[in-house]
């Protein structure tokens, strides 16, 4: 069969080609699908939709100006659709369709069927009902696969992703899931984010337990480490579009400053508000292509 659309995605930092980022049109009412945006919600801080697709345009904007192919999900009305991530994800040519705990969040799929329609369905996968797992709890390096045991996902949805790859090592890394949004950890890519060739950004106190997989990975060294306000402003949800290039929320000036200083690009974004809606740069993108 011809293939209208080639998937590859076997790291977080290869240089990126195609990705699908997220919209803020039309969003419906507030949620409170997380402690975060429960709490901006609750005192008045919910950002708006405004502001919203600013953020996006200029993210979009940079994207572009970097030369990558950029897609975007089909409007579907009062649907909050900015955090791509979540609802698919590709590991090597295959794509995931998630199965996401929360079903106001169900339908955002149906926003991408026409990307699922040009990939086909010999490149898709869809996660059985029993197993629930999100793209933001998926963490790829290489042969090595993180997958975030979490609130969002279960160890169904990582047994199930194991069986779907047995030529790779996945590990599962349990998170700290509470009900403070302060503490709680709602995906693996906001306390764990590999970037560059050889660092990773990492909330030491985000999981249940040592996470002895990541470690052994990126020993002391390599580790830039962030703060328990750090990781409530998303530090690790940084988006690499090269092994030497990222997007970064530009208030974040001390992590640009180390990024920096190992030798990593860093191109400025405004970000901040869509960061009350617990997701980031991360959260947004969803990466169908990498070289």
């Amino acid at each position: 069969m011809s293939i209208k659309r080639a998937l590859f995605v076997q790291n977080e930092t290869a240089q990126l080609k195609t990705v699908v980022l997220g919209i803020a049109h039309d969003q419906g009412e507030e949620l409170e699908i997380n402690p975060v945006s429960k709490h901006h919600k609750k005192n008045g801080t919910y950002p708006t939709e405004k502001a919203l697709i600013a953020e996006l345009q200029t993210v979009e904007k940079a994207l572009l100006q970097e030369g990558i192919e950029v897609l975007r999900p089909k409007n579907l009305p009062k649907t909050e659709q900015i955090f791509t991530r979540d609802i698919g994800f590709v590991i090597d040519d295959k794509f995931i369709i998630s199965n996401m705990r929360e079903p106001v969040r169900q339908p955002e799929i149906e926003g991408i069927e026409w990307i699922l329609h040009e990939i086909g369905q010999d490149f898709i996968i869809k996660v059985p009902e029993e197993a629930t797992i999100e793209g933001g709890d998926v963490i790829l390096c290489n042969d090595q696969v993180f997958v975030g045991i979490s609130k969002r996902t279960n160890w169904a949805g990582f047994e199930f992703l194991r069986s779907q790859f047995p030529g790779k090592q996945l590990h599962p890394i349990e998170l700290k899931v509470t009900d403070d949004h302060k503490t709680n950890v709602l995906h693996l890519d906001c306390a764990f984010q590999p970037v560059g060739e050889k660092h990773a950004i990492i909330y030491p106190d985000g999981f249940a337990n040592t996470p002895g997989p990541i470690y052994d990975l990126f020993d002391q060294e390599h580790r830039i480490e962030v703060t328990q306000e750090q990781m409530n402003q998303m530090y690790p949800n940084i988006f690499s579009i090269a092994p030497d290039k990222v997007l970064v929320e530009r208030s974040f000036t001390a992590l640009i400053k180390q990024l920096e200083e190992v030798g990593i690009e860093c191109i400025p974004v405004s970000y901040a508000e869509t960061s009350k809606l617990s997701g980031l740069l991360r959260c947004s993108t969803l990466p169908l292509l990498r070289v």
